[in-house]
């Protein structure tokens, strides 16, 4: 199995989006599947200038120039895709939502009818020989469940409108605590890592993510007002630190 994922996070490797992606990779590759990040931060991807020459003029290509053409070709083959992106003002980021815009043209102009709702037929050139799966993973710095409702729901519509098959929602509360912890305290954060590895084994070879791994993903590691004492000692020091070096150069 193919399993493409996409990286939304402006900080590439550097963040938790990643940390927790690659958990989940590293256990579809346990499974047997072939896998690929796509950091979309390094990419050339322009905004889509709604001009609908990928429908009107030449179907299924677009006008720019620019490194998603490439991308949609790596989509069509994949066979399981994975969009991980942590919440930016209550969605997905701009690089994913960018990428997103852009898949207007695996579509065709006209409107059809399926499972009851008005839609867009594909287009032939994009046309897979099975259904692909897809999986969100998304991570956040609340710690409440609730903050990833809209990226959830925009998941889910996405994923009927391109006729897809949905296998689940891996979200990450508290999303800072797993660097914060780091290493020093492993016991604590292993578990979730775990979860997020044992995850991308169950969507290979089960094709489906168990709600029990659901919930060991999301679940908290401390409590909420430790959470909030963390990341806001971690703020203040950091803002301290930066003042003192930025006096530093000035003096220098």
């Amino acid at each position: 199995m193919k399993v493409l994922a996409f990286n939304g996070s402006p900080r590439a490797e550097k963040g938790v989006t990643d940390l927790l992606l690659q958990q989940f990779l590293a256990g579809a590759e346990d499974a047997g599947a072939e896998t690929e990040t796509v950091y979309l931060s390094r990419k050339k991807i322009h905004y889509c200038k709604g001009c609908l020459n990928c429908w009107l003029v030449h179907p299924g290509r677009c006008v720019q120039k620019d490194d998603m053409a490439e991308i949609l070709d790596k989509w069509k083959e994949a066979e399981m895709i994975v969009y991980a992106s942590p919440v930016y003002v209550d969605g997905f980021t701009a690089q994913m939502k960018t990428m997103m815009d852009r898949f207007v043209a695996v579509g065709q102009p006209f409107i059809m009818k399926r499972d009851g709702h008005s839609r867009h037929p594909g287009n032939e050139k994009y046309r897979r020989k099975a259904r692909a799966k897809t999986v969100l993973i998304s991570t956040c710095g609340f710690g409440e469940a609730d903050n990833f409702d809209a990226i959830v729901f925009h998941m889910k519509a996405i994923t009927r409108n391109m006729f897809c098959e949905h296998l689940g929602d891996l979200i990450r509360p508290m999303g800072p605590v797993l660097q914060l912890l780091g290493e020093r305290d492993s016991e604590k954060t292993r578990p979730v890592l775990e979860a997020f590895r044992q995850a991308g084994y169950e969507a290979v070879s089960k094709n489906e993510i168990s709600e029990e791994l659901r919930k060991r993903a999301a679940s908290p590691i401390i409590s909420m007002d430790e959470f909030i004492e963390m990341v806001n000692s971690f703020a203040k020091d950091e803002i301290e630190r930066n003042r003192a070096r930025q006096e530093f150069q000035e003096e220098v």
